[in-house]
């Protein structure tokens, strides 16, 4: 069966579980000290008391030959003295362990390991618990010219001791008691200042779970809770900017569709209006002028489709490249031939500055992001001078490409690598704008990057940074 209990009071259970087994165990190995010392206190008590009766024994016998005999003969008057004297029970054995005397005339029934041992010459103590209540029995032997001639007992019941450790008992009762109670009483101060942030902290869940990203998270327990709860909230804030996140992605995307739509709409009218137009004309320059802007306007939307598939295509998750490692400087030798006869026409002079360094990159894509920059410097830039320079290290090969032209303002150059934006501005610019955004993804697909740099009147930059063997 499963026992359904809130974490407070399985806190609270654990706790006194573990404090009472601890506190029990020390109070009986106290309670066991406690008699073991009161034993031997009067244990050694007695031994003390031993060698003042040894004297009497010795002044009794001093007319006397101090012999076996001598002592069987005196051992009643012996043990009715000390008896008196001492206040407890006196006995006396001779060398063969058989009661000579004894200061009560009663028989016991008592343990007789002390006295074997005493006979054999040394002193011995026990504690009989057979009885209402302990006795501790002492038996040491008595000398005559270092020989033994008897055995004294002495049998000391311990009644103050065992009141006392009864008393002991009761206290210590009472004190497991409050001690218990005590225990239940911080237990649950203990585990409601436990239970209090995992209680916040699952109210913050609750609030997430509903939406609710804005509320933050804030715990101050000073303990793991607390850093689950710092951690807790970063996550919170993560979820929140990666809605966010979603949102603008949803809006930019929007914006896009509408562009392109619009995009769209212009060329499609202007071909449309002109297909209308061209069967009501009857100058043939004008037929000419209008089959020539049908042309212009249907190569416009073909290309503004061409770059819009080929954004998407890489912008798929699936989009991979081979990322093989050669030397640069053949494929941009090969670009420069390609276009060179547009630099000509333009008479725009070329400079190249490169090195044989290797770097990673896909051939073709990359081929694609040279012949798209340098086509966007022959078309807008009004430049007559193009640089090519390459410089590497460990981490990376960059390659710069300068112009002198006409540059660009700092929000033209912000629009340019986005797409979304580039696109709405299409409108007011030269082209539909989609190329450095196409670069850009190629770029970073094949773990390298594109900055762009320029000023109005002071030429443009663009930085293509590509990832060598030394780059993790």
């Amino acid at each position: 069966m499963k026992l359904c209990m809130r974490m407070k009071g399985k806190v609270m259970l654990m706790s006194v579980a573990i404090f009472l087994p601890v506190l029990l165990a020390a109070c009986s190995i106290a309670y066991s000290a406690l008699a073991h010392s009161l034993v031997q206190a009067s244990a050694n008590t007695s031994l003390r008391e031993s060698y003042g009766a040894q004297l009497y024994v010795d002044r009794v016998l001093e007319g006397a030959d101090k012999t076996e005999e001598a002592f069987r003969s005196h051992a009643s008057l012996i043990t009715a003295y000390l008896s008196e004297q001492l206040g407890y029970r006196i006995q006396a054995y001779d060398v063969h362990g058989s009661l000579l005397a004894d200061s009560v005339r009663n028989e016991l029934s008592l343990p007789a390991g002390d006295i074997q041992q005493a006979v054999a010459g040394e002193k011995a103590w026990t504690v009989d618990e057979t009885g209402s209540e302990p006795v501790l029995l002492l038996s040491f032997p008595v000398f005559a010219d270092q020989q033994t001639i008897g055995v004294l007992r002495f049998l000391h019941p311990l009644t103050r001791e065992t009141q006392l450790m009864q008393r002991t008992l009761m206290m210590m009762a009472v004190v497991i008691l409050f001690a218990a109670l005590l225990a239940w009483v911080l237990a649950g101060f203990f585990a409601d200042a436990l239970t209090s942030p995992l209680h916040k902290l699952q109210q913050a869940a609750a609030r997430i779970s509903k939406g609710n990203y804005k509320e933050p998270v804030s715990i101050e327990s000073g303990d793991e809770i607390e850093a689950l709860a710092k951690d807790f909230d970063k996550m919170r804030l993560g979820i929140r900017g990666y809605i966010e996140g979603l949102e603008q992605e949803r809006q930019k995307q929007k914006m896009f569709l509408d562009s392109v739509t619009h995009e769209f709409k212009t060329p499609l009218t202007a071909i449309i209006g002109y297909a209308e137009l061209i069967p009501r004309l009857r100058e043939e320059e004008a037929k000419a002028r209008g089959l020539r802007s049908i042309h212009e306007e249907g190569r416009r939307l073909l290309k503004l489709v061409e770059e819009l598939l080929a954004l998407s295509r890489l912008g798929r998750t699936g989009f991979s490249v081979t990322d093989s490692e050669a030397p640069l400087e053949p494929l941009v030798r090969e670009v420069v031939r390609e276009v060179r006869p547009r630099l000509h026409a333009a008479d725009i002079h070329l400079e190249l500055m490169l090195t044989d360094d290797v770097c990673r990159f896909d051939r073709d894509k990359t081929k694609q992001v040279f012949l798209n920059i340098l086509d966007n410097a022959l078309r807008y830039s009004e430049c007559m001078t193009i640089e090519i320079m390459m410089a590497g290290n460990e981490q990376q090969l960059e390659v710069h490409i300068l112009d002198d032209g006409i540059g660009m303002t700092e929000e033209l150059q912000q629009a340019l690598l986005d797409p979304v934006s580039r696109l709405r501005d299409a409108r007011q610019a030269k082209g539909n704008g989609l190329g450095l955004a196409i670069c850009r993804e190629i770029m970073t697909k094949q773990g390298g990057a594109i900055d762009l740099y320029s000023h109005p009147s002071s030429g443009t930059e663009i930085v293509l940074s590509f990832a060598t063997g030394g780059a993790s």
